[in-house]
């Protein structure tokens, strides 16, 4: 073998040496990159969940259009899944950084590392999220004075 060989083979084994060894010697990630995964994940779920509320809309409008369902059940579902909508994208807004309130909790424990924990987190926050909405506008409807189809027809003298 020549001097120039050895001189070669021998660079390359350094150079491998190096490449397996370094990972070794270098920090862990810090808890701000795992913070960071949180979010990005919760993110995602979210993306997902959008997308998915987004399905259910146009499957009911469809179901509705061809008559396979009755219009006080189409607008109670499709009210509720536009209620979800709007909490997902409200819940996404929080996430970014730029927009997101100090009083905004985020939606996935800390210590969350399980995807069926992590979707559950998330559907309980919307499903909250909803329940709120849902009892602030019972709060703001007045009560009426208007008597109820039943009141009527039971105030009506008979022949």
């Amino acid at each position: 073998m020549s001097t120039e060989g050895l001189i070669f083979a021998l660079i390359l084994t350094v150079g491998c040496v190096v490449m397996v060894v370094l990972p070794l010697f270098t920090r862990r990630q810090s808890t701000a990159s795992v913070d960071d995964q949180l979010r990005d994940k919760q993110r995602e779920r979210l993306h997902m969940y959008y997308d998915r509320t987004l399905r259910n809309i146009r499957d009911l409008d469809e179901d509705h259009a061809l008559g396979k369902i009755n219009e006080d059940e189409y607008q109670a579902e499709r009210e509720l899944w536009m209620q979800r909508g709007v909490q997902v994208l409200k819940a996404l807004d929080a996430l970014d950084p730029a927009t997101a309130s100090s009083a905004a909790p985020a939606m996935i424990p800390a210590t969350a590392v399980d995807d069926a924990e992590v979707d559950r987190a998330i559907d309980a926050g919307i499903e909250a999220a909803v329940r709120a909405y849902r009892a602030q506008q019972a709060a703001e409807q007045p009560p009426t004075d208007q008597p109820t189809v039943d009141q009527a027809t039971a105030e009506q003298p008979s022949r």
